[in-house]
């Protein structure tokens, strides 16, 4: 696959996509805004359960709010650019628009990705911003060293890579079921226990956490690195090639879908 050739046409795609949103600006702010109060709920959540508490396994308030917002860095990041994926079923499969997908010169996948923006989820991909630099005052951080930011850059875009895998996986079902966001939903019902440190879960969760729906790899072991949490390290640098391999396995079973797709359009 030429890179470069599809992202140039995904920059058109992503420009075309801003000018047809940003004539109902209105809209547009009021989901940025509701996203804001839904991010807000959640950070009052955690700051409810530590006026009961000093910490939680040894992780202090900053520490959990750290944890929070990187794990909701590398989530949102994800839905900005590759959430479409979620609609597969309903909105591709079922009503046969897929198949203007098929006789293009272009990647099926990338064409579903490049389709729609999550704009939803700007507002709260810049407040988890907000959250990591202040979280990060407050504990006493430097993130901008050059071991931290090399590992950032690999663990964040693996981390978004976790996530394109999981719905990628439960979303190609679509082809044989029609429907991809009922199966989609177990990884909604999930993600919340990225804001919480692995090690509190049971076994059993903490098994799915790393293989079914492997969320630990794009919250918890990512951010003991930076926080300097002991007894992690073969996790920590685990994460940077799980995103990649979780992927690959993805993209295996959505091509075996693929060729089980037959339009049920008109």
């Amino acid at each position: 696959m030429d890179a470069r050739k599809h992202l140039k046409i995904y920059w058109y795609y992503f420009k075309q996509y801003w000018k047809s949103r940003l004539v109902y600006k209105k809209d547009f702010l009021l989901g940025f805004t509701s996203q804001m109060i839904n991010l807000a709920v959640s950070i009052a959540f955690i700051g409810l359960l530590f006026t009961q508490v000093d910490a939680i396994q040894g992780w202090t308030f900053n520490e959990m709010l750290f944890l929070a917002g990187l794990s909701g860095f590398i989530m949102n990041l994800h839905h900005i650019f590759m959430f479409n994926i979620y609609r597969l079923g309903d909105n591709y499969v079922v009503s046969g628009d897929f198949d203007r997908f098929l006789v293009r010169p272009l990647n099926p996948l990338f064409q579903v990705y490049a389709d729609d923006v999550g704009d939803n989820n700007l507002s709260k991909f810049l407040a988890n911003i907000f959250l990591i630099a202040y979280a990060s005052s407050q504990i006493g951080l430097e993130l901008l060293t050059l071991s931290n930011l090399t590992y950032g850059v690999f663990a964040v875009l693996s981390g978004v890579l976790v996530f394109a895998s999981m719905y990628l996986w439960f979303a190609t079902t679509a082809f044989w079921t029609g429907r991809s966001r009922a199966a989609i939903w177990l990884i909604f019902r999930l993600s919340d226990f990225r804001k919480y440190p692995y090690s509190i879960y049971s076994f059993g969760i903490q098994i799915i956490l790393i293989t079914i729906v492997p969320i630990a790899f794009a919250s918890f072991f990512p951010a003991t690195y930076f926080l300097g949490k002991e007894g992690w390290a073969f996790w920590q640098y685990l994460t940077i090639f799980v995103g990649p391999l979780f992927f690959l396995v993805a993209y295996g079973f959505w091509k075996i879908g693929l060729k089980n797709y037959s339009s049920t359009g008109s």
